[in-house]
């Protein structure tokens, strides 16, 4: 098989990741990296480049005062982070991408992202395929199951006061808002479940 060879040679190569702006869904406000993370990549001597975002839980002016430059290219980083799967057609060919990508169980959907990694010679490195040792059966290294948890929580209880309201019940799941709308679970979405588990409820 074909080997991949990197783009230029290790002695002139630039040190330099990008942040892509989510795409995947239009609820999605995570990041990669935060701005304090960028703070010490750049100090480090590391250039980070941030695509513009407007939804993104941390805004672009806290990504630019932690040292980032905020542009739509990411031609000139060697690796490029984002969380969910990019669009398909958007990779850029022979970089090094890390994202959720969902091809390792060979989902049909996304089988079409696969064979543009293939096609474009990206080295793909899956959070999934992260894990300690190495090994293939080995805890992940990188895990938001927990996190996914509590969002599937806050919208399941919403979901479900909308439910009961289609039939003609009025409660107090209503006031939970969706996950997308909290900044920060250990704050806001709490109190909203506290709220409507009226007194005494634990969240």
């Amino acid at each position: 098989p074909e080997r991949l060879q990197p783009s230029c040679s290790a002695s002139t190569m630039r040190r330099s990741l990008g942040v892509l702006a989510e795409a995947y869904s239009k609820w999605e406000r995570r990041a990669p990296l935060t701005p304090s993370h960028v703070s010490r990549l750049v100090n480090s001597g590391v250039e980070v480049l941030v695509q513009p975002s407007s939804k993104r839980v941390f805004t672009d002016r806290e990504f630019a005062a932690a040292g980032a430059t905020i542009t739509r290219d990411l031609s000139g980083a060697n690796t490029i982070m984002g969380v969910k799967q990019p669009l398909n057609s958007s990779l850029l060919p022979g970089k090094n991408y890390l994202f959720f990508s969902h091809v390792i169980k060979a989902q049909p959907e996304n089988m079409p992202l696969l064979d543009e990694v293939l096609e474009k010679k990206v080295r793909l490195i899956d959070y999934e395929c992260i894990r300690e040792g190495g090994g293939g059966t080995t805890p992940r290294l990188v895990a938001f199951g927990e996190f996914a948890g509590m969002s599937g929580m806050v919208n399941g209880l919403r979901g479900l006061g909308l439910r009961l309201l289609s039939l003609g019940h009025s409660t107090p799941f209503l006031s939970i808002g969706p996950t997308h709308a909290y900044t920060d679970y250990s704050t806001d979405a709490r109190r909203a479940l506290r709220a409507a588990g009226g007194p005494g409820a634990r969240a």
